[in-house]
């Protein structure tokens, strides 16, 4: 990397490292709020990781107007490399309806298979589209959601559910089954994973 041309991928992760490392301001956020979640790596290497296209960055990459002030520029920072993701989906075609697959999909960042490799933690960006239904799953990784712009409601065991908007935050623990559900609104979301399971595939939950 020493030399190399920034890029899009450089630009989002530095700009995430700012609001991680508590150097970008954002009103209503507490002061390193990611931060208490785990720390960002110190162990990053760039990884050659060809693109993987998907419907849903389509729908992403025309949002662009009703952004919330405060996460804005990270909601453009991952606009400006969605041609760069490598976009996954997690589940078998088999599991959920087509529908589902061409409104949702998500990129590592940061992780043990992410364009910057880590084995510290897990950053993902997410997007699911309006009305949808993302079923009851559960990981072994311990997971941190913040909201980056749209609105959804997020649910898990032993918790009420409750509709969590820009800079909201929600914790999911090791194994504990969680669901969430969008309206009339997408949702776009930074994803934390830290502990064991890293490289684990979340799991569907009986029907």
């Amino acid at each position: 990397m020493l030399g190399a041309a920034m890029d899009a991928l450089d630009h989002l992760r530095d700009h995430l490292f700012e609001i991680w490392q508590g150097q970008s301001a954002m009103d209503g956020i507490t002061p390193n709020a990611l931060w208490q979640f785990t720390p960002p790596p110190d162990d990053l290497i760039r990884q050659n990781i060809a693109p993987n296209p998907a419907a849903a960055a389509t729908h992403l990459a025309n949002w662009r107007d009703g952004l919330d002030t405060r996460t804005a520029s990270l909601h453009q920072a991952v606009l400006g490399a969605l041609d760069l993701v490598h976009w996954q989906f997690a589940y078998k075609t088999s599991e959920l309806e087509s529908r589902f697959f061409d409104h949702y999909a998500f990129f590592e960042l940061i992780g043990p298979t992410g364009h910057f490799r880590s084995h510290q933690c897990n950053v993902y960006f997410g997007y699911w589209g309006p009305d949808l239904f993302y079923p009851a799953h559960y990981h072994e990784a311990e997971e941190l959601y913040f909201v980056i712009s749209g609105k959804a409601i997020f649910a898990a065991d032993g918790t009420a559910p409750k509709e969590l908007g820009p800079t909201h935050q929600t914790f999911h623990a090791s194994w504990q089954p969680h669901w969430m559900t969008t309206g009339a609104n997408a949702v776009l979301t930074l994803i934390l994973c830290r502990g064991n399971g890293l490289t684990g595939a979340p799991v569907l939950c009986a029907k």
